[in-house]
């Protein structure tokens, strides 16, 4: 079974466009990377369609940015775990 996390928006982190910097995207985990995740206090899902609503729920216009969480110093695949508030 599949587990998903939102990290970072890749827009953001490769990229680099400001305006992506506190949006979020669904990152599928291995099973070493739960652990990390765990770690960070990050949230997991069970399912992507599950990731995905925690997505556009976080990355929904209007939305204050620190009322969301905050990005770990802990990574999984080279993106910032999000931490929710």
């Amino acid at each position: 079974m599949a587990t998903f996390t939102l990290v970072r928006h890749s827009g953001y982190t490769i990229a680099g466009n400001p305006e992506l910097e506190e949006s979020v995207e669904v990152a599928e985990l291995t099973g070493a990377q739960i652990y990390t995740v765990k770690q960070a206090g990050g949230r997991m899902f069970e399912s992507r369609d599950a990731a995905h609503a925690a997505e556009t729920a976080h990355n929904a216009p209007g939305q204050r940015a620190g009322s969301r969480g905050y990005f770990s110093s802990l990574r999984v695949a080279g993106a910032e775990i999000h931490v929710p508030k």
